[in-house]
This record gives structure tokens, sequence and C-alpha cells, in this order.
């Protein structure tokens, strides 16, 4: 019987020890997965006033050939697709001459087929010229009113993702109860076709003077603070962005305060 105890209390010893590694390994763990803390002085700096739109491509030139008077389509010299010149031949109709392409462009629409009858008013087709691009984004009154020609623009496109382009603002205007800022772009890729998105983000002056931390730095409307050695949690409203920062406003912050957040 002496020899059991001595066998089983050996195994609670040895199961003890082997429970006491675990929780140290679990606890290191723990400790290595908390994120580093950072702490930066606060100051006041420049912040730039971004104003952020989603815009859609506009083709510069776009031909809808209609006819003013009823007449039938005897011949399409065209499909969709097709890529013309100017003064190329588009229809042919019984009742009035040939209509040509006023421009070079493509075919994007073609709404009849030949013997079928056209009447005044009725888009038949559709000639876009596909290298001459703008882009529209509507905006509210309150980003509008801050919005002027040559503005600079980064613009993102969604079929090309992780890339951005130069561009700049050339007008901005009201259309049917709309507020349009129009951008335009040297650097618009040739795969981009009108009617496609844009992620628009217009340089709309810089705001002096501010309190600026990285948007992280944020949790629940409030940061954190080490001020004479002490933690303390200050609530702040949250101004411009500007990319991953962001304008913190509060009457309880100074110069030299240490923010503390996790990286």
């Amino acid at each position: 019987m002496d020899v059991l105890r001595l066998f089983f209390s050996g195994k609670r010893k040895y199961a003890t020890l082997a429970l006491l590694a675990v929780a140290a390994l679990l606890l290191v763990a723990r400790i290595r997965s908390r994120p580093a803390m950072i702490e930066l002085a606060l100051k006041k700096t420049d912040i730039v006033r971004t104003v952020y739109g989603l815009g859609t491509v506009q083709a510069e030139k776009i031909y809808h050939l209609r006819i003013g008077i009823a007449a039938n389509i005897v011949k399409l010299f065209v499909r969709e697709g097709d890529v013309v010149s100017r003064a190329a031949r588009l229809v042919e109709f019984d009742q009035i001459p040939v209509m040509t392409a006023p421009f070079a462009g493509t075919v994007t629409a073609v709404a009849f087929k030949e013997g079928e009858a056209a009447f005044p008013g009725n888009k038949i087709l559709t000639v876009t010229d596909l290298s001459r691009k703008y882009i529209t984004a509507s905006l509210d009154e309150k980003a509008a009113v801050l919005i002027k020609q040559k503005q600079k623009t980064r613009i993102a496109f969604d079929g090309m993702p992780g890339k951005t382009y130069a561009g700049s603002v050339t007008s901005v205007y009201p259309s049917d109860g709309q507020f349009i800022v129009k951008v335009e772009s040297a650097e618009m890729p040739a795969e981009i076709l009108p009617g496609m998105s844009a992620d628009l983000a217009i340089e709309a002056g810089t705001k002096s003077g501010v309190f600026v931390a990285p948007i992280r730095a944020v949790r629940e409307g409030k940061i954190t603070l080490l001020r004479n050695g002490k933690k303390i949690t200050v609530p702040v409203q949250l101004g411009l962005t500007q990319g991953e920062s962001v304008e913190i406003i509060s009457a309880d912050l100074a110069d030299g305060d240490l923010m503390r957040y996790g990286q």
C-alpha cells in the first residue's frame, strides 16, 4: 500500500507541475498577444480639409442619332462595339439622306433593326468618344461650398484596386437640386469606361492650429492621456480627417499631453 501511495502522490506532483507549466505558457502568450502601446505627445499642427465623394465616369462627347420625321431603316452600317471614324456612314433611311458620325468614336448602342420604322424623338443609335472622359459626383451643401476650381483630387477606381490617380476640380454647379463637382484627370487609364464608379478625395484647403491623432487612438469618442504621471480618459469630438489621422477637439487638451494607445 505504501508503494501505491508513493506512486500516486508522485503522479499528482507531476500533474501539478504540468498544470503550472501550461498556465505559465498561457500567461506568456497572453502578454505577447497584447498590442504594444504607443505614447505620442500632442501638439498643434495643420490638417488638410478633405471632401470625399462617390463619382461616375462620364464621356465628354456623346452623339444620340435621332430624326425629325418618320422613316424606315433601310440599312444599318454599324453594330454595337464598332469603332467608327468621323463622317463614317451609320444608317440609311428611305425618306432622308444617310446619317454619318459627327466625330470618331465607338458605337455604344443600337436600338433598331433594319426594316423597322423610326419616329421623331426615337434614339436610334449612340456614338461615344471614349478617349475623353471626366468624373462627376454629387455633394451635399456643406461639402459643395468648400469646392473651388483647380483643387487637387486623388481618384481611385473600383476596377483598379490599390492605385490612385491625380486629378483636379474643373467646375462645381447646381443641377436639378443637386450640387455637382466635375473632376478631370490626365492620368485616367484607357481601361476606365463611362459608367464606372470612382472614389474622390478633394483637398479643400488646410486647417491650421489643431490637435491631430491617429484614428485608432480614438475609442468610443475618447482618448487616453498620461498627465502628471496619471492615466486619464478625455472625451473628444472628431473634426477633419486626413488619411489615417483625424482632428480631435476638446477644451481639456493641451500641448505636451502624452496620448497613449495600442499599436
